[in-house]
């Protein structure tokens, strides 16, 4: 018996296109591809490409904006076929940009008309991120954008800016977990998702799972497809990539510890009020011929500049990709001044945290260490000092987290229950939460705190006005020549501890 022939032909893989040693293709808005040969730099499009034994198709439809439009005949018009001819030639790919640098601030500009922030240098983080999207490739670990604030503040502006000009942007209000995982895997496009606010919903954690796992590659979805006998078949799926959120309340903690945040407000200056489309279709058209040509290039920055020179390796993880992309030294030097500013903001939630408020009661406790032990009671005493009473916790709750904090939990003499002071221990954990080494000797003690976050700083300002916070960084050229410079971020001399969230007793007890 003979196959029919057709059974013998492998089926046409549809793909929105991706890249190989040799060649880099993605599909355009003419059901065709773009295809970039890395070797001669020859542009050229083709309907399909055959590679391996296998036929790459486009894509019927592709859900992000294209480089080049689709041309539709209008239903109403009869056009003979050489007009239709001369209407896609006249849309042949146009993406010369001049230099890197001249990409950059057309991309800057187009925020910057479009977008009301209270600070210019976001701009510069906006660009750059943009740039990063069209080198996904390129990168181990990449960074979320998120723009947090109330109603009609500017957040779904901010979303729809980078829609125009990411990677593959696919915009949507919500998506399940199962819509995510399988989108990511297959086209490997920036996600956008706005109203975020409902993943900190219960029924939401397995999303809220998958976007932790988003910003660092190699770390997949897992899911049983289908069961045959005893044996599952595990599918895994590729979650990697860019993503951009907007909402109005603070993102989970493990989530927002991958964001750069943006604070949105209502605008005070004037901003375009529709996206203007023609310049994104410029744009998007620049930044194709940007990754044919600079794909898998390495980058002049040395990352190795900043070790030790941030105390929180997690910022230097979210800015590394921008770095790389900066097209100028003065460009990597106003984002190293961001990295500061978020460096000190995250150290000042971190010391307002309650990990941070137990520690301080432990150390309070200090004196009365016994035999090496100190009593939980003791330290939750010292803790409650002050406190209104609706206010105060139990020492079931200190006890979690003092054993969150490291420390070996043991009995004391009348049973009572206690943790072994280890010196050790407590000074990694003064480097963490108090690196001035001043620690406040009451709990209604507090100080101004400095205002650090990106929001309340004008980094542009000179040295000689600025905070303590925004003192200038030294560049990293500086950096090379002298590598003992000092950047480290400034901390307050006390910490604010009246302004700890905590709730009722009850609260803390369900915990």
């Amino acid at each position: 018996m003979t196959k029919d022939k057709d059974e013998d032909e492998p089926k046409p893989v549809l793909t929105p296109g991706f890249a190989t040693h040799n060649i880099i293709f993605e599909q355009l808005g003419t059901n065709a591809f773009l295809v970039f040969d890395r070797v001669t730099g020859e542009i050229t499009e083709k309907s399909f490409l055959e590679m391996a034994g296998l036929t790459y198709q486009p894509l019927p439809r592709i859900p992000w904006h294209s480089c080049i439009p689709p041309v539709d005949p209008s239903p109403d018009l009869v056009e003979t076929r050489d007009a239709l001819t001369e209407k896609l030639n006249d849309l042949k790919f146009q993406g010369e940009y001049g230099t890197e640098e001249d990409l950059f601030n057309e991309i800057r500009q187009f925020f910057m008309e479009h977008l009301d922030v209270q600070d210019p240098l976001w701009f510069d983080i906006y660009a750059n991120f943009v740039l990063m999207t069209w080198r996904l490739e390129d990168w181990r670990v990449v960074p979320y954008q998120f723009f947090l604030g109330p109603l009609s503040s500017g957040k779904t502006r901010g979303l729809e800016c980078f829609n125009a000009l990411c990677y593959r942007a696919l915009m949507a209000a919500s998506m399940s977990a199962a819509t995510i995982f399988r989108t990511l895997e297959s086209w490997h496009c920036t996600l956008l998702l706005d109203e975020t606010e409902i993943y900190n919903r219960d029924a939401m954690v397995e999303v809220l799972a998958l976007l932790n796992a988003g910003y660092r590659r190699g770390q997949y979805a897992l899911r049983i497809e289908k069961l045959e006998g005893q044996n599952p078949t595990i599918a895994m799926f590729d979650v990697f990539g860019p993503k951009v959120l907007a909402g109005t309340q603070e993102l989970a903690a493990t989530l927002q510890s991958r964001a750069i945040p943006t604070k949105m407000c209502k605008n005070v200056k004037h901003v375009r009020l529709f996206v203007d489309e023609e310049k994104a279709q410029e744009l998007r058209n620049k930044l194709l011929m940007y990754r044919f040509r600079n794909l898998g290039h390495e980058s002049e920055f040395d990352v190795t500049l900043l070790n030790g020179e941030f105390s929180n390796s997690r910022i230097i993880e979210l800015f590394v990709s921008l770095l790389e992309v900066a097209p100028t030294q003065g460009i990597r030097t106003r984002l190293i001044q961001c990295m500061k500013v978020l460096t000190q903001s995250r150290l000042d939630e971190e010391q307002t945290s309650i990990e941070a408020q137990v520690f301080e009661a432990i150390l309070r406790s200090e004196a009365q260490i016994d035999a090496g032990k100190l009593s939980i009671r003791t330290v939750t005493e010292n803790f409650n000092l002050g406190l209104p009473e609706n206010e105060q916790v139990t020492p079931k709750f200190i006890g979690r987290r003092i054993a969150a904090l490291g420390f070996e939990k043991c009995r004391m003499s009348g049973g009572l229950r206690g943790f072994f002071w280890t010196k050790e221990l407590v000074d990694r954990l003064k480097a963490r939460y108090f690196p001035s080494d001043s620690v406040p000797k009451t709990t209604s003690q507090t100080s101004q705190k400095s205002q650090t976050s990106l929001d309340t700083v004008n980094l542009c300002q000179p040295k000689e006005s600025a905070s303590d916070v925004s003192d200038e960084i030294p560049s990293v050229i500086d950096s090379a020549i002298n590598p003992d410079n000092d950047v480290k971020s400034d901390v307050s001399d006390e910490t604010d501890v009246s302004d700890v969230e905590k709730g009722t007793q009850s609260r803390y007890e369900e915990e």
